[in-house]
């Protein structure tokens, strides 16, 4: 799982150091997936090999005439960059993706549950504080997936561990 949120620096080279929680949380493999996200954040979409197995499965069982599985498919596969970490971690963003979201020498890497997103400082801060707002608005939506947990008795209060899991 990818989560929390580090500050990096486009190196004379043009390479950037992966955080190493991430660099963990791809499976041990070198390959990072990135593209310009499309949902208008402009800002970087990244994984590893599990997420892009993950898109292939949804969009395989979607109809190949379907519009918005062409969509989905240009905008993830077509639009994306296979690259290598090297043996410290460090990758070198293409270009085009730079300037898509913005970024010159500074970036903010944030961790997004099975992907992370690569921001120019700025639009991440706008992007954190939109978010943090909409997340105190949401809380209320926590509401019906907790009681449902705690009665079906998959929920244990007191340890705060869901039943079966060591979490």
């Amino acid at each position: 799982m990818f989560l929390s949120t580090f500050e990096g620096v486009i190196d004379t080279k043009g390479r950037v150091s992966v955080p190493a929680p991430f660099r963990a949380a791809l499976g041990g493999t070198n390959r990072v997936y990135i593209w310009p996200a499309f949902d208008g954040r402009y800002c970087l979409e990244a994984g590893g090999d599990q997420l892009m197995q993950d898109y292939r499965q949804i969009l395989a069982r979607m109809s190949p005439h379907d519009p918005a599985r062409e969509a989905i498919a240009h905008s993830i596969f077509g639009r994306s960059a296979e690259l290598k970490m090297d043996d410290p971690g460090r990758i070198k963003l293409p270009e085009p993706h730079l300037k898509a979201a913005g970024i010159t020498d500074r970036l903010v890497f944030s961790g997004a549950f099975d992907r992370f997103r690569i921001w120019n400082p700025a639009r991440f801060s706008e992007y954190d504080a939109e978010m943090v707002s909409k997340a105190a608005e949401s809380r209320a939506q926590l509401e019906a997936p907790f009681q449902a947990a705690l009665s079906e008795g998959v929920l244990d209060t007191q340890t705060s561990k869901t039943a079966g899991t060591d979490r």
